[in-house]
């Protein structure tokens, strides 16, 4: 059910903007970008947080955000991403791939955080990552 409801908000964002996709997404939403995958990383909070950082491309034409494959990880799907646009005053085409870990609560999406590749993403998922430190039972 999570990849459809990513598979259904990248759509929405694509074909409506962003309002379109907010439907998509818990009021309680959190999105964590860190420095290794923004030159502003911040975290955003909320439906007024995703404006936010949407508003952050300013200055960027053609923004694109092409999802590679939706890949179930224990609680969270994983997403290999192509972020694409082009600098509106100099033309220069601008890419780059990150990893967004996503999770989710009552269908929606609840977090979100950014990663430079799986295998991050993968080691921040792992269950004595999520247990930090604790002992297992």
């Amino acid at each position: 059910m999570s990849v459809e409801v990513l598979e259904r908000m990248f759509a929405a964002f694509r074909r409506g903007g962003i309002d379109a996709g907010l439907e998509f997404i818990d009021p309680q939403f959190e999105a964590v970008v860190g420095p290794e995958t923004s030159a502003e990383p911040d975290v955003y909070r909320g439906h007024d947080g995703v404006r936010r950082y949407f508003a952050s491309f300013e200055g960027i034409d053609d923004v694109v955000f092409e999802p590679q494959e939706f890949i179930p990880d224990r609680d969270r799907v994983l997403v290999p991403m192509v972020l694409s646009g082009r600098g509106a005053s100099s033309g220069i085409e601008v890419e780059l791939h990150v990893v967004q870990a996503w999770r989710f609560r009552g269908g929606k999406a609840l977090r979100v955080e950014v990663f430079p590749d799986l295998e991050r993403a993968r080691a921040a998922g792992a269950p004595e990552a999520a247990g930090a430190g604790e002992a297992a039972p």
